[in-house]
């Protein structure tokens, strides 16, 4: 089935006639002659009715078909309103006799809307008097109402009251009416909200305008796909429906514990508040929900992420679209499929809104935030982190996870735990001191989140004299070489970073593990000749101060490149020797899950400036290939290099 959806309407309108044309508009498609209006359909994919949209941008030869709600649009041209095609003449250049407002409805197809004007003596004032605006709902539009709605329709006086409602004493035509402005309408008292949209689309009370500004003799006709319902508006502001709202009663505490209620009730802005009802948020856990009511901080936070400094209708959304909250980094997620049904953050929602003074309220039955109130514990269940919560219960620290005032928690992935040794894993799974051990080095003591997180930061862990190590690569962070997966999820308590291995604390330096490999004795030898040099009263090797280094330490293969005889030289000069492995030496810690691919980062060395590079998985330092990566220390992290990483001065003696 075809369902006609006038998107555009590039026409000569009536403006024309009356000497209202303004130059600067492209009223003309040259190719099909002129007054043809371009027009789009969608196919509706089940055989029903979809929702009817116009778009006010002018399609001319080089624009092509747009997608609706995933589907695509056919365009096909038509005579605009009020004019006709003449025998052996290009386009539409015949204009049809001028009509009043109801009439050019009647010609719209409105006949449903004229029938009941008539039936409540309200034909002759509308066809008369002016100059009137009319949003006229379609015949379908009627067919579409609701109970409540069509029982009104019943009633001699409510259907007056709705009838008038659909009129604004002025000639409204909506490129030169700005977006979010009140209307008022013949139904004293109350008004209309009109908006415009980046997708084009226009609407009133958040209705689709389907076809716009068919000037008449007495006003402008505007066909809309709903019947404006007077009980949607309320001339009262956003805290008073909602406080007035039995059903919202949970909300409406949050906004006075946050102490919001008087900023939304005096604020000049239109916003849209999406409250989650009762129902939805009972079904937090309670001691979470407590958390929050009894918290200003966490219920302005959890508030604030419900709020949007935009009127949004939901008939607008044509395609994936995040609109940004009150909150500080936080949107919201809008979609929609090809049967229209449109989705908030995945969750489908219905239609049912209210519109205030300053804004518009939906009821919705989930919460979009759901972080707000949750201790540690509750968030990593809430992440899937199953494995990790079962070695916390199993070293009984679970209550530390719940009531532990400030703590950040590292928490390995399910599938790191499934690259676990067996042995290992068998081990922490039957021993509650070993898994409290395990878990102790996967929590620090203060709540870390990306704002304060820099690179080469230090904070206690749970573990006895042990400490984390924070690195941060541009946008990329890591603890203790491994990489954070996603942004930190902040509960009451604390933090939650997932990271994709488990963590081990270090229990042997560099030095250590350098001179008991035997693939490293020419580097040893070389540290060795550097120190007896240079630092006569030094026992041991010289390394960089502190714990957050990085060593690219070749392997003897990758000195015995030189040759025997370069090699020789080498070793009996000590000062050349230091350059070269003062090239080895960063002062931070530089996990290869850090380093983009594709991507290059000069690294600042105890000599000399080095490139570290990362192309499709194969990591360089200069010309040398890292060929063993991340072994952590207790004094920094080691990179195995397969050749030396000579100062630049020597290359180019070379």
């Amino acid at each position: 089935m075809i369902v006609t959806i006038v998107l555009t309407s590039l026409m000569l309108t009536y403006d024309v006639v009356y000497g209202n044309y303004h130059h600067n508009r492209n009223t003309t498609l040259h190719k099909y002659g002129p007054n043809v209006c371009a027009v789009e359909e969608i196919s509706s994919s089940n055989g029903g009715m979809t929702s009817h949209r116009e778009r006010g941008w002018p399609i001319d030869d080089r624009q092509q078909q747009h997608r609706t709600c995933g589907q695509n649009t056919i365009v096909r041209y038509e005579c605009c309103l009020g004019f006709k095609s003449m025998y052996g003449c290009p386009g539409c250049t015949g204009v049809k006799p001028a009509r009043n407002v109801m009439e050019t409805a009647q010609e719209l197809g409105a006949h449903e809307f004229v029938r009941y004007i008539r039936q409540h003596d309200l034909y002759d004032s509308l066809t008369s008097g002016g100059p009137y605006t009319i949003f006229v709902p379609t015949d379908e539009a009627f067919s579409k109402m609701d109970n409540a709605l069509r029982s009104a329709m019943e009633s001699y006086e409510s259907a007056i009251e709705i009838l008038r409602y659909h009129v604004v004493p002025s000639r409204i035509v909506t490129q030169n009416v700005s977006s979010d402005v009140l209307l008022n309408t013949l139904n004293d008292g109350l008004q209309l909200r009109f908006n415009k949209y980046s997708t084009k689309i226009e609407t009133i009370n958040c209705v689709t305008i389907m076809r716009k500004n068919r000037i008449a003799q007495n006003g402008v006709v505007h066909l809309i796909n709903s019947v404006l319902s007077p009980y949607s508006y309320s001339n009262r502001n956003l805290v008073q429906i909602i406080n007035q709202n039995q059903d919202l009663s949970i909300f409406s505490k949050m906004l006075e514990v946050s102490r919001m209620h008087q900023s939304l009730k005096e604020t000049f802005q239109t916003l849209t508040v999406m409250v989650p009802t009762d129902m939805a948020l009972q079904r937090l856990p309670q001691n979470q929900l407590r958390r929050i009511l009894n918290d200003e901080t966490l219920s302005k936070a959890f508030v604030l992420k419900h709020i949007l400094p935009t009127p949004v209708c939901l008939n607008a959304v044509t395609e994936e679209q995040y609109v940004r909250s009150l909150a500080d980094n936080n949107y919201v997620k809008f979609s929609c499929d090809r049967t229209n049904a449109v989705t908030v953050q995945g969750n489908c929602i219905g239609n049912d809104f209210k519109l205030s003074s300053n804004g518009i309220i939906y009821a919705i039955h989930f919460p979009l935030s759901s972080g707000e109130g949750k201790s540690a514990l509750q968030i990593m269940q809430h992440l899937g982190l199953s494995e990790f919560v079962q070695i916390v219960n199993i070293a009984g620290l679970a209550q530390t996870f719940e009531n532990f005032n400030a703590l950040t928690v590292f928490a390995p992935t399910n599938q790191a735990f499934r690259c676990m040794n067996p042995m290992e894993m068998y081990h922490i799974r039957s021993d509650p001191s070993a898994a409290r051990a395990f878990v102790d080095f996967h929590i620090g003591k203060q709540i870390m989140t990306v704002e304060n997180i820099y690179d080469g930061k230090t904070v206690e862990s749970f573990a006895p004299g042990k400490q984390l190590r924070l690195q941060c690569v541009q946008n990329e962070f890591g603890v203790e070489g491994r990489r954070i997966h996603f942004q930190t999820v902040r509960g009451y308590n604390g933090a939650v970073h997932v990271v994709d291995h488990v963590l081990y604390p270090p229990t042997i330096s560099v030095e250590d593990l350098i001179r008991k490999n035997d693939s490293f004795s020419l580097y040893t030898q070389a540290m060795e000749l550097v120190l007896g040099t240079f630092s006569k009263d030094r026992t041991s090797f010289e390394f960089c101060n502190g714990m957050h280094n990085t060593y690219f330490v070749p392997t003897n293969y990758a000195f015995r490149k030189l040759g025997a005889d370069e090699l020789h030289r080498l070793f009996t000069n000590p000062t050349r020797m230091r350059q070269i492995l003062d090239n080895h030496q960063a002062d931070r810690i530089l996990p290869s899950t850090l380093i983009g691919t594709r991507q290059q980062y000069e690294i600042k060395t105890k000599n000399e400036i080095v490139r570290l590079s990362n192309e499709d998985g194969k990591l360089m330092v200069n010309e040398a290939e890292i060929i063993e990566t991340d072994i952590m220390t207790t004094n920094g992290l080691i990179h195995v290099v397969d050749d030396l990483i000579l100062p630049q001065y020597r290359r180019r003696n070379e």
